[in-house]
């Protein structure tokens, strides 16, 4: 967990493996974590495809950002499952059925979470062809 913390506010990283810094001129276009390529485009002529840029990858560190806090929540509900005695609510809710509510929420949050994913990533690689052909 403290990787993907690291990885996620000190490196700046997103599943879609892309992050930006604008200049005054140019929009530099990295790709990777460690050893970033980069790419540098100029703003002018390009300012609409920029901004679209800039919207999806914000969308996805969004959605990313949001995954990092339900993966902090649900972690430890899930290791409770492996040590039944030390679960919470267990004088409230059967083991079986605590099972099944943290895994029914893993399940529903991974079927929503991972098409928006796909979808941000896809726009964002859609904008960087448009970018770097122009």
């Amino acid at each position: 967990m403290v990787v993907l913390f690291t990885a996620t506010f000190a490196g700046e990283w997103n599943p879609s493996n892309y992050s930006y810094t604008l200049n005054e001129d140019t929009l530099t276009i990295e790709e990777g974590l460690w050893n970033k390529e980069q790419v540098e485009i100029e703003r002018e002529g390009n300012i609409n495809e920029i901004l679209m840029f800039q919207v999806a990858v914000s969308e996805e560190r969004q959605q990313w950002r949001l995954d990092l806090g339900v993966i902090a929540v649900l972690l430890p509900l899930l290791m409770f499952i492996t040590a039944p005695g030390q679960r919470p609510f267990r004088k409230y809710l059967p083991f079986k059925w605590y099972t099944t509510v943290v895994l029914a929420i893993l399940v529903i949050y991974t079927v929503w979470s991972i098409p928006a994913h796909l979808s941000s990533i896809d726009d964002i690689q859609r904008y960087v062809s448009l970018l770097t052909s122009s």
